[in-house]
């Protein structure tokens, strides 16, 4: 069966809720509630061509047809050939169940494909996804967090073949916070520019996906980027997290945390750069992304505020960990969740409703075409785009991601200004620990008491000029029958995730759960990330990552464990704190061993491209060095990591290079 004969749509199905259709070397299966690893074999490509509907595993090169006009389902792997079926049998572990097309599947060129037990056809049945043409959705079970909206569904999906001989004032690469931010203030200053917006991924929600909160399922997450064989054998830190290849990548899954790093804080920053970020764009930056602390956030539920007294008793019990050497200070966590609606910022909402925002989907840049001075086209997943003569070209990228594009475009013997690309790297190593305490030693508990209550503090500190923070998300509740309310709250409103395991409504409880951040040291000449030396077809992934902790990022992680410990001593004048163990999902009153609740995976990469006035990477006004129309974003722009969370600086960095690029285009035109 030749795909070639059927027109592609460039759609990718992947199903976040589950089950998960995916594929290995014994052929089809659908994995329900399993534990074992999914990984990039459950993304497919889907084209359409009446009568059929065909999906292509894109890692296995399975190939599914389904004809709608006879009710029969063709299946091809790499491994066998061509069957066909009437329904198919599916694997659940270790279940079986029947796989067929719904009877309505003709219907608005929509496909539904149904699972329900092998030998109980009288059983409820379920869809695993639901197709549209010129659009696609993966669908279960659709709860009330899921906002779908009926505009995006309808629209058409461009390709580079649509807007081939239109042009734009700025290319934008990527659509996650960067983007928006720089996009938002460029169209504030000249609402009529045009903006194209080349996103790798594909349009999957149109809002936040809250049940999941910052931890994406493994098999959605893009890692794409070697890790050195020392790295990766290394107990510490292994890798990175990876991006999120969907419209608003990781806007879409994210905790919200946005505090503002102070001027301590940026260490190391230029001047001037601070200056503008603290006088200007830190405040334009909270309010695009609805940022509130958490006293200040009115959400309800049954009728009581979620951060309420408790809040409050939190704050105010906590208020002596200021007793700890090198802790700063202790606020209301900042979080991005305005009280228009109450629930976490995401990209994807904003950026759609943009008149003059194109948005080319499925469309990852391989490598930026330059004549030695600017960037002249773009070579894509989906072919070249030519750039017009006044473009400019926005990397509003993940840190890794964009400096291998930019490694792989500017090479250092024609570019010799860019030679540190990649020479600097710093990101956040987190450690992790969940206490509990009986509610009535933490705080009083008047008649009138909400069942749920939730809170959330953030506490910095610094450690011989190394930075570090604890991020404490809290749930209080009273004794009851069902804990599936307590979890609901926690997955809506929390600012970390408070797991079910960990919920015991036999009694009534306090639970505490704090990561803790701290920043791999900047200097460390051994970190670094490079292209490999050996030849690799796919440029968007030939980049190799290397960490090694040194004995400043040891002490600290050490430092680190210990003030989260007298933290969370803190909650209780009584012996009954409790910690939760992991490794044996059990309470107790020990302290969980180090290998419990270090990560061995770090979070906010950055630094790669540093900016700066001299012998750096990108120059002040955000230009990559010696190009003249190519500006980076996000956090490989960081002189130095710090510990704070990333994403109010990046936005504000974004929105101060969309002021950047207009008053130098306005100056230079005058």
């Amino acid at each position: 069966m030749k795909l070639s004969k059927f027109p592609l749509m460039s759609l990718r199905c992947i199903n976040f809720s589950g089950p998960l259709i995916s594929t290995d070397q014994d052929g089809f299966n659908l994995e329900l509630g399993s534990t074992k690893s999914i990984n990039a074999t459950a993304l497919w490509a889907i084209t359409y061509a009446d009568p059929l509907w065909i999906l292509t595993n894109q890692s296995s090169l399975m190939c599914l047809a389904f004809n709608v006009k006879d009710k029969c389902i063709c299946i091809k792997s790499n491994i066998g050939e061509i069957s066909v079926h009437q329904s198919l049998k599916v694997k659940i572990d270790d279940q079986y169940l029947q796989l067929r097309l719904s009877p309505n599947v003709t219907a608005d060129h929509k496909l539904t494909l149904e699972l329900f037990p092998s030998n109980e056809y009288t059983n409820e049945i379920f869809p695993v996804f639901i197709a549209f043409e010129g659009y696609h959705k993966i669908l279960r079970s659709i709860e009330s967090d899921f906002i779908f909206n009926d505009q995006m569904m309808n629209s058409k999906i461009l390709t580079l073949n649509d807007i081939k001989d239109k042009s734009y004032d700025y290319v934008v690469i990527g659509s996650s916070f960067c983007s928006l931010g720089f996009i938002h203030q460029i169209c504030q200053r000249d609402p009529n520019a045009k903006i194209l917006v080349l996103e790798r991924g594909l349009q999957y929600l149109s809002e936040h996906h809250q049940h999941g909160c910052s931890s994406p399922p493994k098999h959605v997450e893009l890692r794409s980027w070697t890790v050195a064989t020392a790295t990766a054998q290394n107990e510490s830190i292994k890798n990175v997290y990876g991006q999120i290849p969907l419209f608003g990548g990781r806007s879409l899954y994210w905790s919200g945390w946005c505090p503002t790093p102070s001027t301590e804080q940026l260490a190391g920053w230029p001047e001037s750069l601070k200056i503008s970020l603290q006088e200007k764009y830190f405040d334009l930056a909270k309010e695009l992304l609805n940022v509130i602390t958490a006293d200040q956030i009115r959400a309800r539920e049954n009728d009581h505020l979620i951060y309420n007294n408790f809040q409050t008793s939190l704050k105010q019990r906590l208020n002596e960990v200021m007793s700890i050497d090198t802790i700063k200070e202790v606020q209301h966590a900042p979080l991005a969740m305005g009280n228009d609606r109450s629930i976490k910022f995401s990209t994807v909402e904003n950026l759609s409703y943009m008149k003059n925002v194109t948005i080319v989907f499925d469309c990852a840049v391989n490598k930026i075409v330059h004549d030695g001075h600017k960037a002249t086209r773009l070579q894509t997943r989906q072919g070249s785009i030519s750039l017009s003569n006044n473009a400019k070209l926005i990397l509003a990228m993940s840190t890794l991601p964009a400096t291998t594009l930019v490694l792989n475009s500017f090479s250092e013997t024609e570019f010799p200004q860019l030679a540190n690309v990649g020479k600097r790297f710093t990101a956040h190593f987190v450690s992790s620990v969940t206490a509990r305490v009986p509610r009535h030693h933490l705080l009083p508990l008047p008649n009138d008491a909400a069942g749920v209550e939730l809170g959330a503090l953030y506490i910095p500190g610094i450690k011989e000029g190394a930075q570090y923070h604890l991020q404490l998300s809290a749930v209080a509740y009273t004794k009851t029958n069902n804990d599936d309310n307590i979890h609901k709250i926690c997955k809506k409103y929390s600012a970390n995730s408070i797991s079910k395991e960990c919920i015991d409504p036999s009694q009534d409880f306090v639970i505490v759960s704090c990561s803790t951040l701290g920043e791999l040291d900047h200097k460390n000449k051994n970190n670094q990330f490079n292209l490999m030396n050996n030849d690799h077809d796919d440029l968007t992934s030939n980049g190799e990552l290397t960490i090694q902790l040194n004995e400043q990022d040891e002490q600290l992680r050490n430092w680190m464990d210990n003030v989260t410990f007298k933290v969370m001593n803190k909650l209780s004048s009584n012996d009954d704190l409790e910690y939760w163990h992991e490794n044996n999902q059990t309470w107790k009153k020990d302290l969980p061993s180090s290998d419990q609740i270090r990560k061995n995976c770090a979070v906010h990469d950055a630094s790669t491209m540093w900016i700066g006035d001299i012998d750096t990477p990108v120059q002040l006004d955000y230009r990559l060095r010696g190009v003249d129309n190519v500006y980076i974003t996000g956090g490989a722009l960081w002189p130095t990591g710090g510990s704070w969370n990333p994403v109010v600086t990046i936005v504000a960095m974004a929105m101060h290079l969309a002021d950047t690029i207009h008053d130098n285009s306005n100056s230079s035109s005058q």
